[in-house]
């Protein structure tokens, strides 16, 4: 599930789970456990989950405003892993921006699960977060952004920590699962 990965003299460490001011680190199984928990179905109450993904690396500079800038092969290659991570997830939506690096990351895991991505202008964080509450309050949803949009959303979602994504860091991974009237679970991951 995991190929690509490659093997660390210890336990691979990919994810943190943040929490009361720190980080946690977490072995892949650990993590597995973990996001397992994130999303499995709620018997009680059906529960949103939403992934929030950078896109994968740019065949050029990172933070490109060309809207036409495709992927890398280093790109494409994680755009492959991340299908291999979520597409047993139970995504029912995936969103992009305008921008095709966007829709590249997105579409390994949109052809596995049968998905076509919808696209919403990077501008457009109140909308994209109307569309989350209104229309997928039950479902668990993909949105592949940017360096710059990904924490915005984060906050939005009511995640009170601020985050910061570095402009050659695309492996950020975000699972958030709403707590009712309290903030949300976020399980950061990597797909390195």
């Amino acid at each position: 599930m995991f190929e690509g990965l490659g093997r660390a003299t210890g336990p691979t460490r990919i994810a943190c789970i943040e929490g009361s001011g720190e980080f946690v680190r977490l072995t892949l199984r650990h993590t597995l456990a973990v996001l397992g928990l994130a999303l499995a179905p709620l018997a009680a109450q059906a529960q949103l989950a939403v992934i929030l993904v950078r896109h994968a690396e740019l065949s050029g500079e990172p933070m490109h405003p060309q809207v036409e800038m495709p992927l890398s092969k280093v790109g494409a290659a994680r755009a492959k892993r991340l299908a291999a991570m979520f597409g047993h997830a139970g995504i029912a939506t995936i969103y992009v921006t305008e921008f095709v690096r966007t829709s590249e990351t997105a579409q390994p895991l949109a052809r596995q699960i049968g998905r076509k991505p919808v696209v919403i202008a990077k501008a457009d964080l109140p909308g994209l977060i109307a569309r989350l509450h209104a229309s997928h309050s039950t479902q668990r949803v993909m949105v592949v952004g940017h360096a710059d949009t990904l924490p915005e959303i984060l906050t939005a979602l009511g995640h009170p920590k601020q985050v910061q994504i570095k402009p050659y860091d695309y492996g950020n991974v975000f699972v958030v699962v709403p707590n009712g009237k309290k903030p949300p679970t976020v399980v950061r991951l990597r797909s390195d």
